[in-house]
């Protein structure tokens, strides 16, 4: 393919609905457009529009739609786009921001796909004082790439904070790429796959120095065969772009508009990053309830003052969906106990955990409530603040359910009893 017919192939996935989205997002499609809620912000995305569309009708609906949630939206213009589009935005208050290129390049011929010799050779003797590494190769270094990437002014098509957020790891869901000179990270650039397409998106790069750029957009074109790199670029990164090899499509701007309000600064739910967030709670529950994991071990916590522990199994009687109905109370009572704004995480021991504020998920129109519940299915589940004050302690296989912290011992307790049983052990 040709420049021209890949980028035939990417307007074609415009505004499509895509299979998944990250968690604490909410999708609306109203053809020919998706909108995208984070809760913080917004963005518009819509497939060519057909003649004859009334575009300042469209325009007002998706700011009605942003206004009801109190999020300010970004809407990209591309250089084709119908040329009614630019001035209804403008005609309804958009203001114009940024414009950079789009960018194509296709894959790597097929004999360039194997590591030269002389890169293995290199890779065999000790390390340049200059080296491009994908970061999982240098997880030691992940504080310092989170560090550079955040610090990095821009204009990135994908912020490295909102991939993050979008819970994105360097395990395989995105390519992290970073620039190790004395063995720290100076630059860090990353790709994710698109989905349904035969692209692959160039979120960022916080370089435009051209080794760089070459080692990276050369090594994400070799990952997959068949597969075009795509990035958005202007100034010297766009320049360093085209001498790599990518050739420009069109050109993109954004339009920017801000209901009136405040809007939320963090997600209603987000994937825990594992450096930030899961980790060091954990760490912390490790070391304050004494946490010892086994099958065996009992108990596995020390319980904390106050607690209350129900035994999952003793109540005797048919609940023709426990886990529903003890989830259900916890909810509540987590939403009784928390203060606004406060969030609950939900920790998976050894798998992915989530954070939401109880307040703003589980309601219509908004994001689910994330995580699998209060249940313990098959492992140690929790639900807990972040000051780990209250919370929940799901037992696997001793069957038990914990509970702790005055506030949500009294908005749970007397309904838990109810349901399971008299409580097994209680510490005040």
């Amino acid at each position: 393919m040709d420049v021209r017919e890949r980028w035939a192939e990417w307007n074609r996935l415009r505004g499509r609905m895509p299979a998944w989205h990250p968690v604490g997002v909410v999708l609306d499609a109203e053809e020919p457009v998706v909108r995208r809620h984070y809760g913080t912000h917004g963005t518009v995305e819509h497939s060519p529009l057909a003649p004859g569309t009334d575009i300042a009708g469209l325009v007002r609906v998706q700011q009605e739609a942003f206004a009801e949630r109190g999020e300010p939206v970004e809407w990209k213009v591309y250089g084709h786009d119908s040329p009614g589009l630019d001035r209804a935005l403008a005609a309804a208050g958009f203001t114009a921001g940024w414009e950079r290129s789009v960018l194509i390049v296709g894959p790597l011929p097929e004999e360039r796909r194997d590591t030269p010799p002389a890169e293995a050779a290199e890779r065999a003797q000790e390390p340049p004082r200059q080296a491009v590494r994908n970061l999982y190769g240098v997880r030691d270094q992940a504080e310092r790439a989170w560090k550079v990437a955040v610090g990095s002014p821009g204009p990135h098509a994908m912020p490295y904070a909102e991939m993050i957020a979008d819970g994105a790891s360097d395990d395989g869901d995105v390519r992290i790429e970073v620039l190790l000179e004395d063995g720290l990270v100076v630059a860090v650039g990353w790709m994710h796959p698109e989905e349904g397409g035969s692209f692959d998106v160039v979120g960022g790069l916080t370089r435009d120095d051209a080794d760089f750029i070459k080692a990276c957009t050369d090594g994400w074109r070799r990952l997959w065969s068949g597969r075009a790199l795509l990035a958005e670029a202007d100034g010297p990164l766009r320049a360093q772009l085209l001498k790599a090899g990518f050739s420009e499509a069109t050109t993109v701007r954004s339009y920017h508009w801000s209901p009136p309000g405040v809007p939320e600064t963090t997600r209603p739910a987000q994937f825990l990053d594992w450096l930030h967030d899961d980790g060091p709670l954990w760490e912390r529950f490790y070391a304050d309830f004494d946490f010892k994991p086994s099958t065996t071990y009992r108990p596995t916590i020390t319980d904390p003052s106050p607690s209350t522990v129900w035994n999952l199994h003793s109540h005797h009687r048919l609940v023709p969906d426990l886990p529903a109905e003890l989830d259900a109370i916890v909810r509540r009572g987590l939403l009784a106990a928390t203060e606004p704004g406060e969030f609950v995480y939900w920790l998976d021991w050894q798998h992915d955990g989530f954070r939401y504020d109880p307040r703003r998920t589980g309601l219509p129109g908004r994001p689910p409530r994330p995580g699998e519940g209060t249940y313990p299915n098959g492992d140690y589940y929790l639900n807990v603040t972040h000051d780990l004050r209250l919370g929940t302690f799901g037992h696997p296989w001793e069957q038990t359910l914990t509970v702790w912290g005055p506030t949500l011992l009294a908005a749970v307790e007397a309904e838990l009893t109810e349901l399971l049983g008299d409580p097994v052990r209680h510490r005040s």
